[in-house]
């Protein structure tokens, strides 16, 4: 194996020049410049010291810069993960950080692990429609607000779950501290002006720096307003989680909830980068690039990071390596500077972030069109804030395999008619009079197991809600696609059935192997090899029909 397989970078700088040294390197600062500060707010919602968010950062984009094969995909640490994090380790440290620290660390390890072998995120991604992940984010997103309320109005929470902190905070409201109220709000106000106003600009990076001043010029932790604390200098020290086999098992499930929201997310980044690229990122190679990244983190202190949209402006994955080095820089020389940065400036980013999950027009439009999604969507969105992140995900699993086996047990069907002006046919409503003898009937899926009596029924239903039974009964089989040993004895038995009745079931449009499974099937003696087949629908009816008198 070539070491430009090994590392796909050395491939990326085949033909490296000046200009793409350049548009690395704007990139990868333009990256830290927006990291930096929400790093360091994902490392408070995580449970951790705000610098872990910055290990995260730093051992998540070198060893996913050294690995993925694509250009411009990056990861960083993400405020679903963050929150994941604390719900899955808060319980089991005790309140204890070291200990914390330690479990997220090897959380992030097994989702690492759970990552590499995988290779199949397509279908992870598939498999949670984007209802059910739209109504996860958004109760994601409220958890994610919630959980910072206490911190922006300087009211201490006990409880471990986001709402019942709300519940605290309103509850004790003669215990919020004036001065980090007043901070903390103003900050968040002036992150939504300029998000609204001035999406450009950095709001984040802008209002950390900003907040630093102040609190060093007014000595804001004097009156009571929380700071972030000297953040550790230097680069951070690799190091084995400090766990027991009984923690391991019990972040497993956690890990695998991480692991398909990392996956899930990956693969939206990489389709976008493939949309604007000659070249196609190997799935295998992603998740080996993901699974290394979020272990590296978790070695370093941070927790699990997750992949982002590509950056255009990057010729190769030197530009994360760059970015990285401005997070190392930052952690080196800024340590005494991030120590003032008021901890309800860091919540104001979490909060506006969290709302950033929330998407309105999302449930507005569902809503509108289809409204049974939508359901499933707030459903799944009141899962995660009643159960919490991880239940709630277990419950959109659940919502996405139920609206799976719906589809599948009750597919769509209609009753079709054939206009005698030559017009194509179209559905009708089931109990329209017909004058002819013929029933045409269509089913779009494939016929197995599990919907295949449902179809029995429904066809001799139909028959039999006419006022004279029909003499023939079109199957339009062009969408079965699949016929399974169940389906295939099942059609045999609606067939004698409709022949007890005078009735002859005919073929429309049958596939190929779905025909010859039908002329092979030995059910009911045989009853379905014989059936007679038409190229469309309306050959069938021109030659079947024989209209009736008013």
């Amino acid at each position: 194996m070539s070491a430009k397989n090994v590392v796909p970078l050395l491939g990326q700088l085949r033909g490296y020049s000046a200009r793409w040294a350049r548009a690395d390197a704007v990139t990868g600062f333009a990256v830290a410049v927006m990291l930096v500060p929400q790093a360091l707010a994902y490392g408070q919602l995580a449970g951790l010291s705000p610098a872990a968010g910055l290990y995260t950062a730093v051992g998540g984009m070198v060893l996913f810069a050294l690995l993925t094969s694509t250009r411009g995909v990056s990861v960083a640490p993400s405020s679903t993960l963050a929150i994941m994090t604390f719900a899955a380790v808060s319980g089991r440290a005790g309140g204890d950080a070291g200990r914390m620290a330690s479990l997220a660390g090897c959380l992030a390890l097994l989702t690492g692990v759970l990552l590499l072998p995988s290779g199949r995120l397509r279908g992870l991604a598939n498999f949670l429609s984007a209802p059910v992940m739209l109504g996860y984010a958004a109760g994601t997103g409220v958890e994610v607000v919630a959980s910072q309320v206490g911190t922006l109005v300087g009211v201490k929470t006990s409880s471990d779950r986001p709402l019942v902190r709300v519940w605290e905070v309103l509850t004790h409201v003669d215990q919020v501290q004036l001065v980090t109220a007043v901070v903390g709000l103003a900050a968040l106000a002036v992150l939504v002006v300029l998000k609204r106003a001035m999406p450009a600009v950095p709001g984040s990076l802008v209002v950390c720096a900003v907040a630093v001043v102040v609190s060093a010029a007014a000595g804001l932790s004097g009156h009571g307003v929380a700071v972030a604390g000297r953040v550790v200098g230097g680069l951070p020290v690799p190091a084995w989680p400090d766990v027991t086999v009984g923690d391991v098992w019990a972040l497993l499930p956690a890990a695998a909830g991480m692991a398909m929201i990392i996956s899930i997310e990956a693969v939206d980044a990489l389709r976008a980068a493939d949309a604007g690229s000659r070249e196609h990122a190997s799935l295998a190679r992603e998740s080996l690039a993901l699974g290394v990244a979020s272990a590296g983190a978790g070695v370093l202190g941070g927790f699990a990071p997750t992949a982002k949209d590509p950056q255009r402006g990057a010729r190769s994955q030197l530009f994360q390596l760059v970015g990285a080095g401005f997070v190392v820089f930052a952690l080196v020389t800024g340590g005494p500077v991030i120590g003032l940065l008021p901890l309800t400036v860091l919540a104001a980013v979490i909060i506006v972030s969290g709302f950033g999950l929330i998407d309105v027009a999302g449930f507005v439009r569902l809503w509108r069109d289809w409204r049974g999604e939508c359901v499933l969507a707030f459903v799944a969105a009141v899962s995660v804030v009643a159960l919490g992140v991880l239940q709630g995900l277990l419950v959109a699993v659940l919502l996405a395999l139920g609206q799976l086996l719906r589809r599948t047990a009750w597919p769509r069907d209609a009753v079709l008619a054939v206009p005698d002006d030559g017009g194509v046919p179209h559905e009708v409503a089931p109990d329209e009079p017909d004058v002819s003898d013929v029933l045409i009937y269509r089913v779009d899926a494939p016929l197995f197991f599990a919907n295949i009596n449902r179809v029995h029924q429904r066809v001799l239903s139909l028959a039999g809600a006419r006022a004279l039974y029909p003499r023939y009964v079109v199957l339009d089989a062009e969408a079965v696609f699949y016929l399974d040993s169940t389906a295939a004895e099942v059609l045999a038995q609606l067939t004698a059935d409709l022949r007890e009745h005078g009735s002859e079931l005919v073929l429309a449009r049958p596939r190929d192997r779905v025909l010859a499974a039908l002329r092979a099937s030995p059910f009911r003696d045989g009853a379905t090899r014989q059936l007679r087949v038409f190229s469309s629908v309306r050959e069938a009816y021109a030659a079947l029909r024989e209209p009736k008198e008013g």
